[in-house]
């Protein structure tokens, strides 16, 4: 079971319960946090967002069995890279609560020669995960082998609600660019007016904590700003407090195409400017998200806020240079 445990990536802690193993990428603190603002918080926050099975294997197949405990999507999208090349794409509907996942290698390489295999797991479900048949020889990839380990808060484009496939959202791409330990504890519809203040992820330690947050705040923000521009400064203090500026990274929200209606327009430039100041003032590197999107429809799925796969692909390759 320790095995087994290790061949996940991307996540704080790994639960053994009947069905099988659930990986984590909240504490059971935060967890319970999120669960007190409702089912759907509670089901983001439960999904294997940005969540990885990593190993090396010769087999030439490859097969696991899965129990959906609950879900936040339609689909669910399981994907296999062979090395560094995306070879298997699987999608599941939501309500087919178990079964199995098999992948026929593509790459078997040389015979009796193991070589590294990803699998993506979906960011629309929570889920256990048994019967792992990975070959005789297969091998967990150890943490050791990425470059540094971040921790991403952010919101549903982090969580990469609506792309196509489980490894072309934001935080998936920039896991493969910066070769990075990222645990993706982006939320659909998280705000800085909700998220856990709780900046302690057990064993996991970052080496840089990123914040993408603030498009889902221009109610609070527009009606109470007092109380919100508060609890923003607050969550900033605290991981400052707990991690220091130097390792934390602001990106401020990204362009969307609703921005001429007052409602929206107005409360995000107020929030702009803030995470600006804010930033300055507590010493914070900030990169300016804003100017990362294209600014076309056809890059968003629902043409307006949320990316597609060709819009995460856009933006990664934008944002990645200046997140270094």
């Amino acid at each position: 079971m320790n095995q087994e445990k290790a061949y996940f990536h991307h996540c704080l802690e790994v639960e053994e319960c009947t069905e099988g193993l659930i990986p984590r990428r909240f504490t059971e603190k935060q967890l319970t946090h999120w669960a007190s603002l409702g089912e759907v918080r509670s089901a983001r926050a439960r999904a294997t967002a940005g969540i990885t099975i990593c190993f090396t294997t010769s087999a030439p197949e490859i097969r696991f069995s899965y129990h959906v405990k609950c879900v936040c999507g339609e689909k669910m999208s399981f994907e296999m890279y062979e090395g560094d090349h995306l070879t298997r794409s699987v999608t599941i509907p939501s309500n087919t609560r178990e079964g199995s996942v098999v992948f026929e290698r593509l790459y078997c390489g040389e015979e009796g020669k193991a070589m590294p295999v990803t699998i993506y797991l979906p960011f629309t479900a929570e889920l256990a995960l048994s019967h792992f048949e990975f070959g005789e020889d297969a091998c967990p990839v150890p943490e050791e082998a990425r470059t540094r380990r971040i921790l991403w808060l952010g919101d549903s484009i982090s969580q990469g609600m609506h792309a196509s496939h489980s490894s072309q959202t934001l935080v998936a791409l920039l896991q493969r660019r910066f070769n990075a330990e990222i645990v993706n504890q982006g939320v659909g519809g998280a705000g800085f007016k909700d998220i856990s203040d709780d900046f302690t992820y057990g064993d996991f330690l970052p080496d840089q904590l990123m914040i993408l947050l603030g498009t889902n705040d221009t109610g609070p923000a527009g009606s109470d700003w007092g109380h919100y521009s508060t609890r923003l400064t607050h969550c900033l203090e605290e991981a400052c407090r707990i991690l220091g500026p130097d390792h934390i990274r602001v990106i401020t929200p990204f362009w969307r195409a609703d921005l001429y209606k007052p409602e929206i327009g107005c409360p995000i430039q107020r929030i702009l400017d803030f995470l600006r100041e804010e930033a300055g003032r507590l010493g914070i590197p900030l990169t300016e998200g804003f100017m990362m999107n294209p600014r076309s429809p056809e890059y968003f799925w629902d043409q307006r806020l949320h990316p597609n796969d060709v819009g995460f692909a856009a933006i990664a390759e934008a944002l990645a240079p200046r997140l270094n």
